[in-house]
């Protein structure tokens, strides 16, 4: 089939051989990373993710939502392009019981990159909007300006338990000479599970998929100043941009630092480097950071509820 291409030029033919096909599943709740990536085929570039959970009350992770927009978006790709940015926006909150329907919309197909538009929804109402490139590969120069900061290796620290719907991370937190409030904005991440259906034949958008899934955990709001006051900081917007190739099954260091709160809202950057302190990727997320209040003055939900 050919693709449609917003500009009306470089029109690129799809070879079904190049099309990374998602794996049937049977709509049980996923308990890893890769079975949660793991979205059915409906035709016509739409695909569906099985629900997240049989009972949980609380709002989707943002980090599995964005993650599985992006593995909607890659499965639709010519000649094995790769993610190298992707930004979107947190509508309203997901409902953790109900499936996930992925809307992709191919916007651009040139000759080295790809762009994809996809709309997440759930009974009818928009939930998450994704903005996703994807680039032939090529060589080019290669300079990272940030050093890992320096850190204790994972293997010295041991694992921390998880909210469920982390399912197979295994996360470590090495001692923070800064203080933080609730979530720790330096931590080891790794998911257990492999990712790949097939080691011998590695996906790489999957594995950013992978990476993505991470990247919406804690907030480097936690140290900004007020941050005790505020409540809940749900997310408005996030993007990662994908610097070079990952492993998700291996070790990764996720680095967090505020950088701005007023009018009601922060932001905070971050870096993930790999266990070799290579930049793998970086990112850029705003929340809400005001007080939001039950009648009863308690806090409201959770880190990853969504603006509204």
């Amino acid at each position: 089939m050919t693709t449609r291409n917003a500009r009306g030029t470089d029109d690129v033919a799809v070879d079904p051989a190049d099309r990374r096909s998602p794996r049937s599943h049977t709509g049980e709740i996923a308990s890893t990373v890769a079975q949660a990536l793991d979205l059915a085929d409906a035709g016509n570039d739409v695909f569906i993710a099985a629900p997240a959970s049989a009972d949980d009350p609380r709002g989707l992770y943002g980090g599995r939502l964005t993650a599985q927009g992006l593995r909607a978006a890659s499965l639709t790709l010519p000649d094995h392009r790769r993610a190298h940015s992707m930004h979107c926006y947190f509508l309203v909150p997901g409902d953790a019981t109900k499936p996930i329907t992925f809307t992709v919309t191919r916007e651009r197909d040139g000759g080295r990159y790809s762009v994809r538009q996809v709309v997440a929804s759930q009974d009818g109402i928009d939930i998450l909007h994704l903005a996703a490139s994807f680039q032939r590969e090529q060589s080019g120069a290669d300079y990272q300006a940030e050093d890992m900061p320096a850190t204790v290796s994972p293997a010295q620290l041991v694992a921390v338990p998880q909210d469920p719907r982390m399912l197979d991370l295994d996360v470590r937190i090495p001692d923070d000479a800064d203080q933080y409030h609730r979530w720790p904005t330096r931590l080891w991440i790794r998911i257990t599970e492999p990712l790949d259906p097939d080691p011998t034949n590695p996906d790489p958008n999957l594995h950013t998929c992978g990476l993505v899934f991470i990247s919406d955990m804690c907030t480097g709001l936690s140290k900004a100043p007020m941050v005790k006051e505020v409540g809940i900081l749900p997310s408005i917007d996030h993007t990662v941009w994908i610097h070079r190739e990952c492993d998700p099954n291996r070790w990764m260091l996720m680095d967090l630092s505020p950088e701005s709160t007023s009018g009601g809202r922060g932001m905070y950057t971050g870096r993930i480097y790999d266990e070799d302190a290579v930049l793998l990727a970086s990112l850029a997320q705003e929340s809400l950071f005001r007080n939001r209040e039950k009648r009863n003055g308690s806090h409201t939900g959770s880190r990853n509820g969504h603006a509204s």
